[in-house]
């Protein structure tokens, strides 16, 4: 089983700075991630002037586009700028497109793949915009209901988009844990067996970072997280993304517990083969027996290590006879057995 892909979600982090956006290029490249992902928008194109703020972050009273204004300055040259950037450090560049138009400044990036956040899985005419370029889409399913998933999928796969990996998602900032409901990762795979399935995290981490893990353990194939350099930024995702050192630790876990889950089969584990042998048991003599000795239950032990026959067999021993002297604790053996 490979590991999951593990995407930094940078978002908007860069402050429309191309340097601060090198920088966390290179922050995400150096802690493992396999990949970077930003957001394209512009305010004017995702949200009315006057939508309300639905989180809390500590920012200054005010709407959904005074959020978005100043974050949303970057043009086509600077996401070409950043996936140049991505190339030379050997990440993958990715981002979210918020509206038709920054599709075609994504497609001159040569995205690898593309997201579609929760709050678009109903914008049916970016879904269709995204599908037709016939690129992988991850496709975030937070606050969603089973059959807006599957008319989204339906959707999706009708405009020719046939490589979907679903992100499960709750969709507060922060996320709550009792509002995770990680099982859904089992739902989704059960329910779209053609798609992939990961998740995509918005808790404030904890020391463990049980989330993701949980996610990892539960089948999940991506894992996107939310990325900063500093997290004691004000406002933003700053508060509830990973910083660099946190990612690595992210990275190391996910590589653990990949390994630990293995492939389910009921067989022995390579590292198992000498308690196998040396810890089992085997029938060896519980005193010194003469040959010509018919074996009775009283004749024999059960001990270790394993190298003879197993305790297992010891109605096939019972009753047969020595053809040779055996001290205590040897090994009772087929070639000694008449």
């Amino acid at each position: 089983m490979s590991r999951p892909l593990i995407i930094a979600e940078a978002g908007v982090h860069h402050g429309c700075d191309r340097q601060r956006g090198f920088a966390l290029i290179e922050a995400a490249a150096r802690a493992g991630a396999d990949a970077i992902k930003f957001q394209t928008y512009r305010a004017e194109r995702i949200v009315t002037c006057w939508a309300p703020r639905y989180w809390d972050c500590g920012e200054a009273p005010g709407t959904q586009f005074d959020t978005f204004l100043p974050r949303g300055r970057f043009g086509p040259d600077d996401y070409l700028a950043l996936a140049e950037h991505c190339r030379r450090q050997g990440i993958m560049f990715l981002s979210t497109p918020f509206d038709i138009e920054v599709v075609d400044w994504l497609e001159q990036c040569g995205m690898a793949m593309y997201k579609i956040a929760s709050a678009d899985l109903t914008n049916y005419p970016l879904l269709k915009r995204v599908a037709v370029t016939g690129r992988p889409i991850l496709l975030s399913t937070g606050a969603s209901t089973g059959e807006e998933i599957k008319a989204a999928v339906d959707f999706i796969r009708q405009q020719g988009g046939h490589d979907l990996t679903l992100l499960h998602c709750c969709l507060a900032y922060p996320a709550p844990y009792d509002g995770l409901n990680l099982k859904k990762i089992i739902t989704l795979r059960e329910l779209f067996p053609d798609c992939r399935v990961g998740y995509s995290d918005h808790t404030i981490p904890d020391q463990c970072l049980s989330a993701c893990l949980g996610a990892v353990a539960l089948g999940a194939e991506v894992i996107e997280k939310h990325f900063t350099l500093d997290r004691s930024l004000p406002e933003d995702d700053h508060y509830h993304a990973l910083d660099e050192q946190q990612l690595g630790q992210l990275v190391e876990g996910v590589a653990h517990l990949t390994a630990a889950l293995g492939s389910g089969q009921l067989q022995p584990a390579g590292c198992e083969q000498p308690a196998r042998l040396h810890a089992r048991r085997s029938i060896v003599a519980a005193r010194d027996l003469p040959a010509g000795t018919v074996l009775e239950w009283e004749h024999l032990d059960f001990k270790r290590p394993g190298h003879g026959i197993p305790p297992s067999q010891v109605a096939d021993v019972t009753g047969r006879v020595l053809n040779r002297d055996l001290q205590r604790d040897q090994l009772v053996t087929w070639d000694c057995l008449q």
